[in-house]
């Protein structure tokens, strides 16, 4: 019965080692948390370039929460960080267009149209700070009665979703749609 037991107790904590780590965050702090995996045996190779476009136009529910698609974004960078990518050997250019275009609005704006500051802005800070573009569709902006003043600092403009992807792919970049 105590060797069963034993053997109980060791197969528990070995499950908690393997499953019971936590969230880290490799690069962009405090969103896109990746969890910790020792057993891999496939990595992406360290030594080539990512270059990755993402597309995004949900739109957002809760005007006074961040993005959920900007923090699976923030993962996906994480995730390649955390594999052993090494930053300069990853380009990511999100392109932010129809409902998902207030992620793009400067706190001002924001907090104008939805009664506080945007909650992506520490979010869009970690991205510069990473060296990730953001670009806002130019089609979006002018739909929604959007001009350059109202836009984050940073933020490039496009004349188009489409223009800037095409552009993008065009240049070696992967298309990740959310």
């Amino acid at each position: 019965m105590k060797k069963q037991l034993l053997t109980l107790i060791l197969f528990s904590l070995s499950l908690g080692l393997i499953y019971g780590q936590g969230m880290v965050y490799p690069a962009i702090q405090g969103y896109g948390g990746v969890n910790e995996v020792p057993f891999e045996t496939i990595k992406p190779d360290p030594n080539q370039h990512y270059k990755f476009v993402i597309e995004f136009s949900n739109a957002i529910e809760d005007k006074k929460k961040h993005s959920g698609d900007l923090d699976y974004a923030a993962r996906m960078y994480n995730l390649h960080i955390y594999a052993g990518v090494p930053k300069e050997n990853i380009e990511l250019v999100f392109v932010v267009f129809s409902g998902s275009t207030p992620i793009a609005l400067n706190n001002e704006e924001y907090k104008k149209r939805f009664g506080v500051e945007n909650p992506n802005a520490e979010l869009l800070e970690e991205f510069k700070k990473n060296g990730i573009r953001i670009i806002v569709c130019g089609q979006s902006m002018m739909k929604q009665r959007l001009d350059p003043t109202m836009i984050y600092p940073g933020v490039e403009m496009a004349v188009s979703r489409f223009t800037a992807t095409t552009d993008l792919m065009n240049k070696g970049y992967l298309l990740f749609g959310l």
